[in-house]
């Protein structure tokens, strides 16, 4: 499992001072970079290949309000040949779970915009990462 610790801003929030909806969104997808980086694979401005989003789902569990720190943590769900899922949980300082989100991606060309297999490097993080959740869990 990877973390990313992060502190919802004040344009996260809607007039009410809570977590906009979409910005949990924002919030996993900056998780989701992070975790991205670690592979290697993803150098800033020059995209190996193309990661869309196919598929987001999100559930709402407790307020989030400007100031409050969270904790995303992002597990890969499914990995397929050319695309993987990552589900995510977002947790406030006392550990309560805030939200979880769920994705799904596909590798596709730069070039050509066609799937193409996720590359080994990646699929060995997303399995080590899954590894890490099994024995934690």
């Amino acid at each position: 499992m990877f973390r990313y610790a992060t502190t919802v801003k004040l344009y996260d929030t809607d007039a009410s001072g809570a977590l906009f909806f979409a910005q949990q969104f924002r919030l996993t997808h900056d998780a989701c970079e992070a975790f991205l980086a670690t592979t290697g694979l993803f150098v800033q401005g020059k995209p190996i290949m193309q990661l869309p989003v196919v598929h987001a789902e999100a559930d709402y569990a407790a307020r989030l309000c400007w100031g409050d720190a969270v904790v995303v943590e992002v597990e890969p769900g499914r990995i397929g040949k050319t695309s993987f899922g990552l589900r995510y949980r977002l947790l406030k300082g006392d550990g309560t779970v805030a939200g979880t989100v769920s994705t799904v991606h596909v590798a596709v060309s730069g070039k050509t915009g066609r799937p193409v297999q996720l590359p080994a490097k990646l699929r060995a993080a997303l399995t080590a990462a899954g590894a890490q959740q099994k024995t934690a869990g």
